[in-house]
Formats: C-alpha cells, structure tokens, sequence
C-alpha cells in the first residue's frame, strides 16, 4: 500500500484517437503523441543516476534508497529506451526531506505535472512555463518553487493516507 503521485508530461498534444475506456466500455477520444522529449528523458536519467536509483532487471521500477533509512519507488516504463514515455508513478510510504527532494527534482528534470492521489489535489509543475504549457488541460495547476512548498502541499494528503492505511492495516 502506497500514497502515489502520477507525473504526466508537459508535453502535450492536440491529436487525438478513439479508444475504448477499459472501466465504461464507452468510446472515448484520448490524447496521442504526449511523450518526454529527448532531454527530459536525458536529465531524467542524469538524475536517476546521480541519486543511485536502482533498476532490477526486467523491471520498470526504479528504486531510490536514502541515508536517512527512506526511500521510494518510481515507475516509468522505457525510460531506458528511445519509446514513447508519457509519464510515471511514485510509490511512497513516507514523507521525508530527501523523499521530496528528489520528487522536485524529477518533475523539474523531466517537465512534468505531479498528480498526487489524494483528496483535494491539484495538478503541480515546478514552474511557470510548465504551468502556461499545461492549463488548457490543468487550469487549476499550482506553480510550487521548492521541495519544502511540495512538502507542506502534499502533508494533509498524506496524513489522511496514513490514518487510512493504518485502519485498513489494523495498526491505529
């Protein structure tokens, strides 16, 4: 069990095909040709790198493991190849300073909006040009400048997680 944030690309597209929603069954139109460009993708693995982000092989989960004892999953499919990648996941059981360091940091790397799954949300990028790229989709993005910003954004959020794993896990 995890508190998770989606990061989606910034890069976004006007073209669209249909598809079929895999929960309604209805035909829907989705977007198409939304990919990191080549120097996200690039300062996505500088940063992958320089924090010693493992990927076990055969695997799309990258894992980050800091001094302080935390650590986190991100999921991003073909980061390590020339497909399309569109966005990822961040698995988290803990909040931490180095946690939201690093969370900043890939969304800054890489371009991308932070959707955290949690009540209240709203779509966050790490800058303004980001933010004017993506509010035809997000007009409620919110503009964050640091780790300790995301940090206080995220905190209702996942207090509210904690206190719903710790009743479905019998541990309250």
């Amino acid at each position: 069990m995890s508190f998770d944030i989606f990061f989606q690309t910034s890069r976004l597209s006007d073209q669209t095909e249909e598809a079929v929603n895999p929960f309604t069954g209805e035909v829907m139109q989705k977007p198409v040709g939304e990919s990191l460009s080549s120097a996200d993708r690039d300062a996505l693995r500088e940063l992958l790198t320089s924090h010693g982000a493992t990927l076990p092989l055969d695997s799309n989960c990258y894992q980050f493991d800091f001094s302080d004892g935390s650590g986190f999953e991100l999921f991003m499919d073909h980061l390590d190849s020339d497909a399309d990648v569109s966005g990822g996941m961040a698995a988290l059981r803990e909040l931490t300073t180095e946690i939201l360091n690093v969370l900043y940091a890939l969304a800054e790397a890489g371009n991308m909006v932070m959707l955290p799954a949690m009540e209240e949300t709203r779509p966050l990028v790490t800058s303004r040009e980001v933010a004017d790229r993506v509010a035809s989709r997000w007009p409620d993005v919110l503009v964050l400048t640091s780790a300790e910003e995301l940090g206080a954004f995220l905190q209702q959020g996942f207090a509210g997680w904690e206190a719903y794993r710790d009743r479905v896990t019998g541990e309250d």
